[in-house]
C-alpha cells in the first residue's frame, strides 16, 4: 500500500514537471540581435515579425532589434531593397542577420520631385544620401552634412564662424546677377532659402557681412535622406527654380511596429586650425627699422626700445580661444496600424573660437501621419526653432570700421593691450582699433524664430489613381541688435552707435496633384503626375540707427537716449508670387526601356508684362542593359541614361521689371522742407527668367551583386538670357536697364564609385570615391563688352566677365620679377621705379604700364574636386575616415594685399613678406622691398597676391563602439570624432574655401573667420 502511494506521488510530480517544462519551453523568450547589409553597415527600419502572427518590431538606427518569440517560431526580416530572410528560433537569445541586396529592387527607393521612384527606374541624374552617408560631427546645418559627399556638388563654407554662410554649386555657376544656389524642398515644401540677417547697418560697427545660413533652423538629426537632383530631367518639374539644381530633404517618420526612443549627445572642444604667420615683435621692430632705413629714414626702435618691449603681444592669441561645442537630441517615434509619429527636440550650443561669437539653437519637430479612412491619409510635418546668434566679428570693413580679425593681423605687436590705468591702449601710430577693445566694445546679437511645415491630405480614388492636397507655411521673424561702444574709435567719436534691425519673412504654399500608376501587363507600366501649385512670398524689414548716448550701459535697450536729431530710419516691404502647372509621365517597356517626359509652366510676378509665363520641358530615356542576355552575369546593374531639358532661374530682386523711385533733393515749400522723388530705374516689360538648357549622358553600373557600384555622367549646361545691366544712351535719363542678353556655359564630368573591399563575418571594409571636373565659360555678353566686378575697399575691382573666359576671372597685372640695382629702369615701362620694386608685364607693348596692361590672371574654379570615404567594421567597432579636397582654382588673398600695400607704415605684416623682402643683400627675394609701396605702379590685384587654393583635407574621422546591454537600453554607441584635423595646402590664408563675398561667384578672402579644429566625444542611446 505504501509503495503504491509513493509511486502515485512520484508519477504526479513527474507529470507536473513535464507539463511545466513543456509550458516553459513554449513561452516566449526575448530575442535580440543586429541586422546588417552585405557591406557590414547596420540597417535601420528593417521590419522584424513572427511568421503567421501579428507580432513585430523594427530595427533602430544602429540596426538593433528586440522581440519576444518561442522555439519553433520563424522570424521574418524584410526591408525595401533587400531580399527577405526567414530564421528559425531554436533556443538562442541572440540572432544576428545579414540581408543581401535585392537586385530586382536595386537597393532603394529614392525621393524625386512630387513623388518617389525605384532607383533602378531613374532616368535622370539623381544622387541619394541616407543617414549613414552624412558627415559626422558638429554639423550646424544640412549643407555641412553633405560637403564632399556627392560628385558634381561643390559645398563651400564661405565663413567658418558658427552659423556662418554656406554656398552650394550644383554643376557649376550659371548666373551673373541672379541666384546660383539650389532650391531646397523639405518634405515636399519648397522653402525660402534667402540668407538670414547678417551684420551691417550701424555705421562704424564691426560686424560680419557674410550672411547667416538659412538652414540653421533645421535639425540635422531629423533628416532621413537627402536627394540631389542634378540634370534637367530631374529638375524640370520645378521649372523656373530648377536651373541651379534641387535638394530634396526628407525627415524621419515613425514606425507602426513599436515605440522607439533615441538620445544622442556629444561634447567637444574647438581650437583654431591655422594661425597667420605674422611678424613677431622682434621681427617687426627689425623689419620696420630696415624698411625705414632703406627708404632714407631713421630707425624707429632703438636697442633700448627693443629690450624694453621684449616679446611684445601676439594679437591673434588675444582674440582666439578654445571653445566648447555640445549638442543634445531626443527623439521619440512609433505608432500603430493607423497612426505613426516622430517627434524630436534638439539643443545645440557652439561657441566661436574668437571671443564674442557663437550660436545657440533650440529646435523642435513633429511628424504625424494618420489614416482617416481606408482611402484618406492625413499628415503633418512641422518644425519650430529659436536661433540665438552672436556674430560681432569682422566682415570686409577697414580702418576704424574693421573688426577684431582684421585688426589682429595688422596691429602693432609692440603695443600693449592695456594702459597702466587698465583702459585699452589705442596706438597713436595707427587708425585701427585695439583688437581686444573690439571684442569687448562691439556687440551684435540676433534672434530668429522660424516655424515651417506642411499639412497634406491624400485621397485614393482607385488603386491606380490618387490625389493629394498640400498646404505649406514658413514664417520667420528676426531681430538683430548692434552696439558700438565708446571703447572703440568710431564709437567714442559718436558717443556710441546703436542699430536695431528686424526682418519678417513668410511664404505660403497651396498645391494640388493627381497621380496615376498602373501596370497594364508584364510588359507595360505607366506613372503619371499632374498638378497646380501657388506660392506667395512676403518680406518686411526695418532698421533704426542712432548715435550720441550718455552712457554705454543700456546698449540698444533705449534708443531714445541717443541724439534723436541724428537718427536714420529705413523700412521695406516686398511681395512676389508664383503660380505653376506641372505634369510628368514615366513609361516602362518590357521592364528595360524607360521614358520620362516633364513639362512645367511657371508664372512669376517678378518678370515683365510681356513674359509672365515660362515653359520648361524635359525628355529622358534609359536602357537597363542587365535585362539583356548579352550582358555578362557579373553585372548586377548596368543602365545607360540620356536626358535633355530646359529649366529656369527667377532668383532676382522683386520689382526689377518695374519703374522705381528714390528720394531726391529737398525743396522749401510754404516754409517747410519737402523731399522730392525721382525715377531710379526704367521699366523693362520684356524682362524674364534665365533659361538653362542641359544635356546629360550617364551610366550606372553594379558588379558582383553590388560589391562594386558606380555612376559616370557627362553634361553640358548652356544658360541663355542671362540677366545683365545693359548700358543706355544718356538721353534716356538712365544709365542701365536690366536685360536678358548674356550666355554662360558649364560642362563637365562627374563620377561616383563605391566598393566593398573586404567582407567577412567579423570584418568589413568599404570605401567610396567621388570626382568632379567642371568647366565654366562666358560665351556671350551681347554688346556690353567686358564687365568689371568684385569691388573691395582699398583695392577696387578684382574680377571680370569676358567672353571666352570663366565668369568672374581675376583681372589684374602680371608680376614678372623685381627690379635689381643694375637694371636699366629709366628705359623700362616703369621709369619711376626703384630697385626692389615689382616688375609688371607690358601686355600691350606700348612701353608704359597702364590699365591697358591688366589681363586675366586666374579664375576661382577648381580643376577638379573629390571626396574619399572609408568605413572599417570589426565586430562592434567602426572606424570612418573622410577626406575631401580640390585641385586648382585661385583665391585673391586681400590680407596679402593689405600686408604688401599697408595703409599705415606701422601696421604689422605677414612674416614672409618682410623676412624675404628685396634688399641689395637679398636680390633673389620673392617679395618687393616694402619701401614706398604706393609708388610701385601697376595695381594691387596682381599675380603676387593671387594664390593657388588647392587643398587636401582630413575632414572627418570617427571611431565608435556599440554595446548591446541586456536590460533597459537596446543599444549604446560611444564614439570619438575629429573634424578638420589636417589640411595640406600652399594657401597662406585661414581657409582656401573662404569667400568674404558670401554666396557670390566672385571670390576673395578678406579677414575670413578662421577654420576650427574640433575633437568630440558622443553617445547614441536607443531604447
Amino acid at each position: 500500500m505504501y509503495s503504491k502511494k509513493v509511486f502515485q506521488a512520484l508519477y504526479t510530480i513527474i507529470f507536473c514537471v513535464s507539463v511545466i517544462g513543456q509550458a516553459w519551453s513554449q513561452s516566449p523568450a526575448e530575442i535580440r540581435g543586429t541586422v546588417r547589409a552585405s557591406d557590414g553597415m547596420p540597417l535601420p527600419a528593417v521590419n522584424v515579425s513572427i511568421k503567421g502572427k501579428s507580432v513585430g518590431t523594427v530595427t533602430d538606427f544602429d540596426g538593433n532589434y528586440t522581440i519576444r518569440a518561442q522555439a519553433g517560431d520563424f522570424l521574418v526580416f524584410s526591408s525595401l531593397g533587400f531580399e527577405t530572410v526567414e530564421k528559425e528560433v531554436s533556443g538562442q537569445s541572440v540572432l544576428d542577420v545579414t540581408l543581401e541586396e535585392d537586385v530586382e529592387q536595386l537597393s532603394e527607393v529614392v525621393v524625386v520631385g512630387y513623388g518617389t521612384q525605384k532607383k533602378s527606374d531613374l532616368t535622370g541624374a539623381v544622387s541619394s544620401l541616407k543617414a549613414k552617408d552624412f558627415n559626422p560631427g558638429s554639423n550646424v546645418s544640412v549643407d555641412q552634412m553633405i560637403q564632399g559627399r556627392v560628385s558634381g556638388v561643390q559645398v563651400s563654407q564661405t565663413s567658418s564662424e558658427p552659423g556662418g554662410g554656406m554656398s552650394i554649386r550644383i554643376r557649376g555657376a550659371s548666373s551673373v546677377n541672379a541666384g546660383n544656389e539650389p532650391l531646397y524642398v523639405i518634405d515636399g515644401f519648397p522653402i525660402d532659402n534667402s540668407p538670414m540677417l547678417a551684420g551691417g547697418g550701424a555705421a562704424g560697427t564691426a560686424v560680419n557681412n557674410n550672411p547667416r545660413n538659412p538652414l540653421n533652423s533645421l535639425n540635422p538629426n531629423d533628416i532621413e535622406s537627402i536627394e540631389i537632383l542634378k540634370d534637367a530631367s530631374a529638375t524640370a518639374i520645378y521649372g523656373s527654380r530648377g536651373a541651379n539644381g534641387v535638394i530634396l530633404i526628407t525627415t524621419k517618420r515613425g514606425s507602426a511596429q513599436r515605440i522607439s526612443v533615441n538620445y544622442d549627445a556629444y561634447i567637444g572642444v574647438q581650437s583654431v586650425a591655422k594661425k597667420m604667420d605674422l611678424l613677431s615683435a622682434g621681427q617687426y621692430m627689425h623689419g620696420i627699422n630696415g624698411i625705414s632705413q632703406d627708404g632714407g629714414g631713421t630707425i624707429i626702435f632703438t636697442d633700448e626700445d627693443r629690450e624694453a618691449i621684449g616679446n611684445g603681444v601676439d594679437w591673434q592669441d588675444k582674440i582666439y580661444r578654445s571653445a566648447p561645442v555640445h549638442s543634445q537630441n531626443l527623439s521619440v517615434s512609433g505608432g500603430d496600424d493607423k497612426t505613426t509619429f516622430y517627434t524630436s527636440f534638439n539643443y545645440f550650443d557652439q561657441q566661436g573660437i574668437i571671443d564674442n561669437s557663437g550660436i545657440q539653437k533650440y529646435i523642435g519637430r513633429i511628424n504625424l501621419t494618420r489614416k482617416l479612412h481606408d482611402k484618406i491619409d492625413f499628415g503633418i510635418n512641422l518644425t519650430t526653432s529659436l536661433v540665438d546668434d552672436n556674430n560681432s566679428v569682422d566682415g570686409m570693413s577697414t580702418n576704424e570700421d574693421a573688426g577684431p580679425i582684421y585688426t589682429a593681423l595688422l596691429y602693432d605687436p609692440t603695443a600693449p593691450v592695456y594702459n597702466d590705468d587698465g583702459s585699452f591702449n589705442q596706438s597713436s601710430n595707427l587708425t585701427i582699433n585695439n583688437p581686444v577693445s573690439l571684442i569687448k566694445g562691439v556687440s551684435s546679437k540676433s534672434k530668429t524664430n522660424r516655424t515651417f511645415g506642411n499639412v497634406f491630405f491624400e485621397y485614393k480614388i482607385t488603386d491606380a489613381l490618387k490625389t493629394r492636397l498640400n498646404f505649406g507655411s514658413d514664417r520667420q521673424t528676426s531681430r538683430r541688435d548692434l552696439y558700438n561702444s565708446t571703447l572703440t574709435f568710431r564709437g567714442d567719436a559718436a558717443g556710441g552707435i546703436a542699430n536695431i534691425s528686424t526682418l519678417e519673412r513668410s511664404n505660403v504654399l497651396l498645391e494640388y496633384t493627381v497621380s496615376y500608376t498602373r501596370a497594364f501587363n508584364e510588359n507595360h507600366s505607366i506613372d503619371a503626375l499632374g498638378g497646380v501649385t501657388y506660392q506667395k512670398f512676403n518680406t518686411r524689414s526695418f532698421s533704426g540707427n542712432i548715435t550720441g548716448f550718455p552712457s554705454d550701459d543700456l546698449g540698444t535697450d533705449n534708443l531714445s537716449l541717443g541724439d534723436t536729431n541724428n537718427d536714420n530710419l529705413y523700412s521695406n516691404h516686398e511681395e512676389n508670387s508664383l503660380i505653376s502647372y506641372l505634369g510628368r509621365i514615366n513609361y516602362q517597356l518590357y521592364g528595360k526601356y524607360l521614358f520620362t517626359a516633364t513639362l512645367r509652366a511657371d508664372g512669376s510676378s517678378r518678370f515683365g508684362d510681356n513674359n509672365k509665363f515660362g515653359y520648361f520641358p524635359s525628355l529622358a530615356l534609359a536602357w537597363k542593359l542587365t535585362e539583356e542576355e548579352f550582358v555578362p552575369e557579373v553585372f548586377s546593374n548596368l543602365k545607360l541614361r540620356a536626358s535633355w531639358g530646359q529649366t529656369g532661374n527667377q532668383e532676382i530682386s522683386n520689382y526689377a521689371a518695374l519703374s522705381t523711385y528714390e528720394s531726391s533733393t529737398t525743396a522749401i515749400i510754404n516754409d517747410g522742407a519737402v523731399t522730392s522723388l525721382r525715377p531710379s530705374r526704367i521699366a523693362n516689360p520684356d524682362l524674364k527668367w534665365e533659361t538653362t538648357e542641359q544635356y546629360n549622358i550617364g551610366v550606372d553600373a553594379g558588379l558582383w551583386k553590388g560589391r562594386l557600384t558606380g555612376a559616370l555622367d557627362y553634361f553640358v549646361k548652356n544658360t541663355s538670357d542671362v540677366l545683365l545691366n545693359q548700358p543706355l544712351p544718356q538721353s534716356t535719363g538712365y544709365s542701365t536697364i536690366l536685360s536678358n542678353i548674356g550666355e554662360v556655359r558649364n560642362s563637365g564630368i562627374e563620377a561616383q564609385l563605391s566598393a566593398v573591399l573586404v567582407e567577412s563575418d567579423d570584418f568589413t571594409w568599404n570605401t567610396s570615391v567621388n570626382f568632379s571636373r567642371i568647366r565654366n565659360k562666358v560665351t556671350d555678353l551681347g554688346e556690353i563688352g567686358d564687365i568689371y566686378t568684385g569691388s573691395v575697399a582699398n583695392v577696387g575691382n578684382t574680377s571680370i566677365l569676358k567672353e571666352g573666359h570663366p565668369a568672374f576671372s581675376y583681372y589684374g597685372y602680371v608680376v614678372t620679377g623685381i627690379f635689381q640695382e643694375n637694371d636699366d629702369i629709366a628705359q623700362s615701362p616703369q621709369p619711376n621705379s626703384q630697385p626692389g620694386y615689382p616688375v609688371f608685364r607690358d601686355i600691350n607693348g606700348d612701353g608704359s604700364i597702364t590699365t591697358a596692361d591688366q589681363t586675366i590672371i586666374g579664375d576661382p574654379y577648381p580643376d577638379f574636386t573629390y571626396g574619399i570615404h572609408s568605413s572599417l567594421n570589426y565586430k562592434d567597432f567602426q572606424l570612418d575616415v573622410f577626406f575631401q579636397g580640390q585641385h586648382g582654382g585661385d583665391l585673391l588673398n586681400i590680407n596679402v594685399i593689405e600686408s604688401m600695400y599697408p595703409g599705415n607704415f606701422r601696421r604689422n605684416r605677414l612674416a614672409g613678406q618682410v623676412l624675404d623682402r628685396w634688399t641689395p643683400e637679398n636680390p633673389s627675394a620673392r617679395w618687393p622691398s616694402g619701401v614706398e609701396p604706393s609708388s610701385y605702379g601697376g595695381g594691387k590685384v596682381n599675380t603676387l597676391v593671387l594664390q593657388d587654393a588647392t587643398y587636401f583635407r582630413l575632414k572627418n574621422i570617427q571611431l565608435s563602439y556599440t554595446l548591446r546591454p541586456e536590460k533597459i537600453v537596446d543599444s549604446a554607441r560611444f564614439y570619438i570624432a575629429g573634424q578638420n584635423l589636417f589640411t595640406r595646402t600652399d594657401y597662406t590664408g585661414f581657409d582656401p574655401e573662404a569667400n568674404s563675398f558670401g554666396r557670390s561667384n566672385a571670390r576673395v578672402d578678406y579677414s575670413s573667420y578662421p577654420l576650427a579644429r574640433t575633437w568630440m566625444f558622443g553617445v547614441n542611446l536607443s531604447f
